[in-house]
């Protein structure tokens, strides 16, 4: 500007200028800066002495510096405005080297000729931050995938982004002024979740919520909407911003892993869960048709799960083995890695299997293993294209899923299979068991075969006792033996199984004379020597037979009968086969009611015992007594103890007999104590149950406490067989019971196979001659030295001889010659009732048995 107007405008101009918030900048026709204004030293952070009389330069960008003058001169040439009249934003530099944006407005003066120039400069940096952080916010908006709508507080819809259209498929124009039910899948639901979203939007902290919408195609899609308001300075909504994510392809793969676990824990077949797999698969992915195989032992594939897959292609592909010049399914299955066929028409691997494939709609294919966790390809699961592409992303992803779930779903297959395997067949000998035996006599029965369908049931005789002398272990092994001999003995077509502990069952058919000659055959193997550790072992059996249909329609009659008939061998001796008959059914039949009777009887205390007197053979003075269980049923009458005691320990009721026995023959002692009736000791018989029950000496203990009867008026009874057979574990419990002060007696001494070396080291104080050597002992020799020779042990073992049976003047004094210590028998007393021994007490004579 001309200096003499500067100098008029000194006066009444540039104090204004001086005084306004924009920043003033004067210069003249030769481009030097003649005013500054306080505002511009604000901007520039300089004072004007450091810009007045200066080029305008110094305060020009320095990209154009190098040209700013010319353009001014161009200006002031031509009067051509390019910026002189406008406004424009321009990035100024300082002295400082910092920048800052600012609006410039430059203004041309002309006054005589000469042309200067008025720059007003604001600072905009803030407004172009602010712009700049809008413009990247809106580029977020505009350009990200999630679907982005703005609600005013009304809840309804003022603006959209691009990726709600495209989610959607509605445009701005068909959505704006709406509330959010536009987009929801129009179903009862809607309303509940209007009613949460409007609620959750309304709360400070925002929140997210799932929820089924649709799309303007008719198809519902899954978002996740994620509601946040706005609120004004009084607190109030303003605005709400939704966000909405499309997670339908997520929840499809939860809902399916859900779903099928869930099929899966409610115990549905393999078959069902691969199935339920396939068709939810195919119903989120139209274009592909999955189907699921398993590798089979024979090296095939066999489908296991499929939804639209063609019958008539299932049964093509079971039908070839797995190998890498199959199909891609055998290439996986061969492989362990995922194959693919892009272009089933041209692929060489399908030139048995194109015609039909294609001719069923499949273009192309991809099949992934499965493996399991012990690395193990157990199948594949192949999804067959219906377009020229192989199966999308998405559908990998989906089969991704559902290996696992087809892993987990054959695992459990698995493991249930191995555990049926180990319900329906014998750990031990590898063999069918009962429970197998029976879930397929109906199928055995329907079988085409000549002759008769027969069971032989095959029991080892007296294998308890070997199971107890050489251990369970051995008796393991010999079990197993047995089972090899059985399998050598029947032909192919026979089945054996095993039916119980020393059970075995054989299927087998014709005519009855083979189930004889095969029996024979079995009991002549099973003769030949076994060896358990270095001891051989001759085994025998008892053998029954059931013929169909004669002898029951059923498996279950069948089998009952086949092992009434093996009973009723073992009844008769074993070591022989027995038919079954109708009578046997009846035996059977009233075993069966005694035990229960007996069961009856023990609860409601019905069996009584008897006692019989012991004397000592030359004084003739009571020795003791022996307490006897007998039983009178209101129904049955008197049942003699040779049938209820066999009966007892068939079916596991002699241990609470033998208990009931001590528990009674302690009371009547204790009782006879307190009558002062002088009985010096009462015996009682225990079974060998018993003894295998370490717990008896606290038993016993706790009954003399009771009752309070000193030790040594009790003596417990048992058999030699007993001592023998679990000798460590009967001599630790016969131990104590001796510390105890009881005393032991060895009953039916001579009987069995004792072993002297045995007997000497028994903690017995007692053995009794068996009944049976009463006969003869006054007409043949050779039984008088037996029993002599007991007798002689027995004392020389500083035990108490007591010999039983005895009915006969001559006997008692055969007896008392051998010095035989203690007789008992009927040449006394039969066993009679407590009431009334007082009475034979009372009448007894000691004094006319001496000897």
């Amino acid at each position: 500007m001309p200096r003499d107007m500067i100098d008029d405008m000194q006066v009444t101009v540039l104090p204004a200028l001086e005084q306004t918030i924009l920043g003033v900048v004067l210069i003249d026709e030769n481009n030097t800066v003649t005013f500054f204004n306080k505002a511009a030293e604000g901007l520039w952070h300089c004072v004007r002495q450091d810009v007045i009389g200066r080029n305008v330069n110094i305060l020009v960008p320095r990209n154009i510096r190098s040209t700013h003058d010319d353009l001014i001169r161009h200006n002031r040439e031509t009067g051509i405005n390019k910026i002189v009249g406008t406004s424009r934003e321009v990035l100024v530099e300082r002295f400082d080297g910092t920048t800052f944006w600012a609006n410039l407005s430059l203004s041309r003066i002309a006054v005589d000729g000469k042309i200067g120039y008025m720059a007003l400069i604001r600072d905009i940096s803030q407004e172009v931050d602010d712009r700049e952080k809008i413009r990247l916010l809106s580029l977020v908006v505009r350009e990200t995938d999630r679907g982005v709508a703005i609600l005013d507080p009304e809840f309804r819809i003022i603006y959209v982004n691009r990726a709600f259209s495209d989610m959607f498929g509605f445009g701005p124009e068909r959505v704006t002024g709406h509330g959010l039910s536009v987009i929801l899948a129009g179903d009862t639901t809607d309303i509940g979740i209007l009613n949460q979203l409007h609620e959750g939007a309304r709360n400070a902290r925002g929140f997210t919520l799932d929820i089924r919408a649709r799309h303007a195609s008719g198809r519902d899609i899954w978002v996740s909407a994620a509601m946040n308001p706005v609120f004004n300075n009084e607190g109030d909504i303003e605005n709400i911003v939704v966000v909405l994510t499309d997670i339908t392809e997520q929840h499809f793969l939860d809902s399916l892993q859900r779903d099928t676990l869930e099929a899966i824990s409610s115990d549905l077949g393999l078959h069902e869960v691969m199935d339920f797999i396939c068709r939810r698969i195919e119903h989120y992915i139209p274009d592909v048709m999955p189907a699921i195989y398993l590798v089979e032992k024979d090296e095939r594939l066999k489908c296991k799960g499929r939804a639209s897959l063609p019958l008539s292609l299932v049964k093509l592909y079971d039908t070839l083995p797995i190998g890498p010049e199959a199909a891609c399914s055998g290439v996986a299955a061969s492989t362990g890695t995922v194959a693919e066929s892009p272009d089933i028409a041209h692929d060489p691997r399908w030139h048995h299997l194109r015609e039909q494939t294609l001719h069923n709609g499949i273009r192309a294919a991809r099949a992934t293993p499965i493996i399991l966790r012990d690395n193990r390809v157990a199948g594949v699961f192949t999804c067959y294209s219906r377009t020229d592409h192989l199966p999308d992303a998405a559908c990998q992803k989906a089969v991704a899923t559902s290996l696992h779930l087809c892993t987990l779903a054959i695992e459990r297959h698995e493991a249930k299979e191995h555990i049926n395997r180990l319900s329906d067949f014998d750990l031990l000998t590898s063999l069918p068991n009962r429970r197998w035996l029976r879930q397929n006599m109906a199928r055995i029965l329907r079988r085409a075969v000549r002759g008769n369908i027969m069971l032989l049931t095959v029991g080892v005789d007296n294998f308890k006792h070997i199971n107890d002398v050489f251990g369970h272990t051995a008796g393991d092994e010999l079990i197993t033996q047995i089972g090899g001999k059985l399998r050598e003995a029947i032909s192919i077509d026979d089945t054996l199984v095993r039916s119980g502990g020393d059970q075995f069952t054989i299927v087998t058919n014709g005519e009855q004379q083979h189930a004889s000659t095969l029996s024979a055959s079995i009991l002549r193997a099973l003769a030949v020597p076994t060896h358990i550790g270095d001891v051989p072992v001759s085994l025998s059996a008892s053998l029954g037979v059931a013929v169909h249909p004669e002898n029951g329609e059923d498996g279950d009659t069948l089998l009952k009968n086949a092992e009434t008939a093996m009973f009723q061998a073992k009844a008769n001796g074993g070591g022989h086969c027995c038919f079954f008959s109708p009578r046997m059914n009846q035996q059977a039949s009233d075993r069966l009611i005694l035990a229960a009777a007996l069961r009856d009887a023990i609860a409601h205390d019905r069996l009584r015992l008897f006692y019989q007197p012991q004397v000592h053979a030359c004084s003739g003075r009571l020795y003791g007594v022996e307490a006897l269980s007998r039983w009178i049923d209101p129904s049955l009458g008197f049942v003699s103890p040779a049938r209820f005691i066999a009966v007892a320990e068939e079916t596991g009721q002699i241990e609470a007999i033998g208990k009931w026995s001590l528990r009674a023959a302690c009371r009547q002692m204790a009782q006879w104590i307190r009558d002062g009736v002088e009985v010096p000791v009462v015996s009682v018989n225990l079974s060998p149950l018993h003894f295998r029950d370490e717990t008896l000496p606290r038993f016993v203990s706790e009954l003399l406490e009771e009752t309070g009867i000193p030790p040594h008026s009790l003596t417990i009874e048992i058999t030699e067989s007993t001592m023998i057979d679990n000798y460590d574990r009967t001599i630790r419990v016969a131990q104590r019971l001796r510390e105890m002060g009881v005393g032991m007696s060895m009953d039916d001494f001579g009987t069995g196979f004792s072993s002297l070396s045995n007997l000497a080291g028994l903690p017995v104080n007692e053995v009794k001659i068996d009944r049976s050597f009463m006969t003869g002992l006054e007409s043949i020799e050779k039984v008088r030295a037996v029993v002599m020779a007991v007798v002689r042990i027995g004392q020389s073992l500083g035990m108490t001889v007591v010999a039983e049976g005895v009915e006969h003047e001559e006997q008692r004094r055969l007896l008392a010659e051998m010095e035989c210590d203690v007789l008992q028998g009927y040449m006394f007393s039969k066993p009679l009732p407590a009431e009334e021994l007082a009475a034979w007490f009372a009448a007894y004579q000691p004094s006319g048995l001496n000897a």
